[in-house]
């Protein structure tokens, strides 16, 4: 005799359903992502757990990229996480928007310093991070690509000042 399923038996069959369907990709959205680099040089001590690139560098991770003259890369724990700190004339990031509707975060400093483990990048030496055309200028800045918050700080001397720039949105009246 035929017994017709209960709508909770349904339910939780769907829900079985749409669990195997999802793991897949929430597993695939939690895995890290690789490091690529090029150089034209590189020197690499699995012993010290450091590497350093010179000539031309470039760090890509994701929508994330860093260039610039001479790379020095430490591995923080077996995790993969490192700290990466980069030194050029400028240095320089481009992060590309994971979101659609979120805009481009550049910046360029003397030295950037990136962290995978809580995706933040530290800006020294005459450090500017522009988003759209809002600009902020400073001698340190640390951005987190995740929170996309920034927080800026002024250099040593009095003269050494924080400087924003926040363009008005468009489509909005202007008084």
């Amino acid at each position: 005799m035929y017994k017709s399923p209960t709508r909770h038996s349904r339910i939780a069959r769907a829900l079985a359903v749409l669990a195997l369907v999802l793991a897949p990709a929430a597993a695939f959205a939690q895995q890290p992502l690789p490091i690529h680099i090029e150089s034209n040089n590189a020197d690499l001590s699995q012993q010290r757990g450091t590497s350093t690139y010179t000539g031309n560098v470039v760090l890509t991770r994701g929508g994330l990229t860093l260039t610039g003259n001479k790379l020095v890369i430490t591995r923080i724990n077996d995790r993969g996480n490192i700290k990466a700190v980069l030194d050029g004339s400028p240095a320089k990031f481009d992060k590309q928007p994971d979101r659609e509707g979120d805009d481009v975060v550049t910046g360029h400093a003397s030295q950037i310093e990136y962290a995978n483990n809580d995706s933040t990048i530290v800006l020294r030496g005459n450090a500017v991070v522009r988003r759209g055309g809002d600009e902020i200028n400073g001698q340190v800045i640390r951005h987190n690509l995740d929170t996309e918050r920034t927080q800026a700080e002024r250099g040593s001397s009095n003269n050494e000042r924080v400087r924003i720039t926040i363009q008005p949105e468009s489509g909005k009246d202007q008084p």
